[in-house]
């Protein structure tokens, strides 16, 4: 059956929607590791926990707006956008161009593991490689885009396959780390001495919150699908709580487990594979096993990432501030020409650019602004529209938190962006380009406005309702199927 071109079906449960969240999870095997190497376990597991907590309260922010408008595709920018047009239209294009940004590029990032993982274990041997712009391509490269790819045509034909596939990777990963916390105990190799504190610099602190913010931010990531679940007014507020227990559970304990059986210096110098030494300690030989997992769980973080960013970059497009020709859904009802565009974006960034770790975490200030900004518009929103339903809604004390939280953001990203030589991912260049990639948004958006919309005259500020045009599906998060 053809879906119509303009609405995304609503075919998913909370339960799926909290799989496709926590595909980012992986980021405790990617992320997580050189920071136990730079400043010691005790002072990552306090970053994480800070970081989380801080997530986790803003995501409850994010899903009282999420219930407020049950079929806007987007996210936290589509909210952001919401709150602030009616004072400047300009916040729209930086914080949703700022969050896909986020949720695109690392996907580069993510893929280039996935190849360099599979390589290392299965193909040593095959060094070859060509230099183009000064990038070294090899194997790794190629089985990176053939990764981006294989994702792509998995999203495009719906997202229930891709939620399937999601639910069974990230259960796979639940066991392994399961088994991973648990045998040091069993077999008695796990000591406490081999925890440090090695965190003395404050900025150096707000650098790895900055660092940190992209994975456990991203327990908002079931925000992004509110238009697709059958009851967005409660599966959204579910789907994140349970996101939120489970990421707070694997950032603390995996690295509290780890560097007491292995020892942190192991870990720093194998950060991307440290997990094959602690199950190499505990069960001798099961590297290809544990290789298999993790590559497993890179490639469905690609799967949930790459189904959030066509999300975003449709719900910037039906939000007037990017090209309309972004707005299209195909015959399945998916973002196919979104997820195209964020496709060819990240097979370029893979292959043109050295530094891909660096470029990421240089695009992470998109995010941080886009998040903190989205605090705010609770603020306003709560103001601007206190009649506007919310089947949930939080108490008045809330407001006050949500300034408090999009003050940390700003300051963490202003300082994270500005000091990443500080904990060794990237300088100066790296985040001139995430500027330029940021900012992009803006010639962008007004091709939009003055020429797309040319019939329109064009505004500085927008009207905004007080209420929905149908109260009674927004307050219930009906649909109309």
């Amino acid at each position: 059956m053809t879906v119509p071109t303009h609405r995304l079906p609503r075919v998913l449960s909370w339960k799926s929607g909290a799989f496709l969240g926590l595909t980012t999870i992986l980021g405790v095997f990617t992320t997580v590791g050189f920071m136990i190497g730079l400043v010691g376990a005790w002072s990552v597991i306090a970053i994480w926990a800070v970081s989380m907590v801080v997530a986790t309260a803003q995501a409850f922010l994010f899903a009282e707006m999420a219930t407020m408008f049950p079929d806007t595709a987007g996210g936290v920018a589509a909210y952001a956008n919401e709150g602030f047009r009616r004072y400047t239209v300009f916040v729209g294009p930086i914080v949703s161009w700022g969050y896909w940004l986020a949720y695109s590029l690392v996907q580069a990032a993510v893929a280039l593991i996935f190849g360099q993982v599979v390589q290392a274990q299965w193909f040593p041997e095959q060094t070859w490689g060509i230099d183009v712009l000064g990038v070294h391509i090899g194997l790794a490269h190629v089985l990176a885009a053939a990764a981006l790819v294989s994702v792509f045509l998995l999203n495009i034909f719906g997202i229930r396959p891709a939620a399937r596939v999601t639910s069974l990777g990230v259960i796979i990963f639940t066991v392994f780390v399961s088994v991973m916390v648990v045998l040091p105990f069993i077999e008695g190799k796990w000591s406490g001495a081999e925890l440090t504190w090695r965190l003395d610099d404050p900025k150096l602190a707000l650098v790895l919150l900055y660092l940190a913010g992209w994975t456990t931010y991203a327990v908002e990531g079931p925000s992004l699908f509110a238009p697709e679940y059958r009851s967005p007014g409660t599966d959204t507020p579910k789907a994140i709580r349970v996101c939120a227990m489970l990421m707070i559970g694997v950032f603390t304990i995996v690295p509290f487990v780890v560097s007491g059986t292995i020892g942190e210096k192991t870990i720093g110098d194998n950060p991307n594979g440290y997990a094959v030494d602690v199950m190499n300690l505990l069960w001798p030989g099961s590297s290809p096993l544990v290789v298999a997992v993790v590559a497993i769980g890179l490639w469905v973080t690609l799967v949930g990432t790459s189904a959030q960013a066509g999300r975003a970059l449709l719900g910037i497009s039906r939000s007037d501030l990017t090209v309309k020709q972004l707005s299209a859904l195909n015959r399945y009802g998916m973002p196919g020409r979104a997820l195209g565009v964020d496709l060819a974006v990240n097979v370029l960034i893979l292959f043109l650019v050295g530094n891909t770790v660096a470029i990421v975490a240089a695009s992470n200030l998109g995010y941080f602004i886009c998040c903190g900004l989205a605090c705010w518009a609770y603020v306003l929103l709560r103001r601007d529209r206190p009649d506007w339903p919310r089947p949930y809604r939080l108490s008045r004390k809330w407001g006050v938190v949500a300034i408090a939280l999009g003050v940390f953001d700003l300051v963490v990203a202003a300082v994270g962006v500005t000091n990443p030589e500080l904990a060794g991912r990237g300088g100066f260049k790296e985040t001139l380009i995430a500027l330029a990639l940021l900012f992009v948004c803006i010639p962008l958006f007004l091709l939009r406005r003055l020429w797309q919309d040319r019939d329109q005259t064009f505004a500085w500020r927008e009207g905004t309702p007080a209420l929905p045009s149908s109260p009674v599906k927004a307050a219930a998060g009906e649909s109309d199927q």
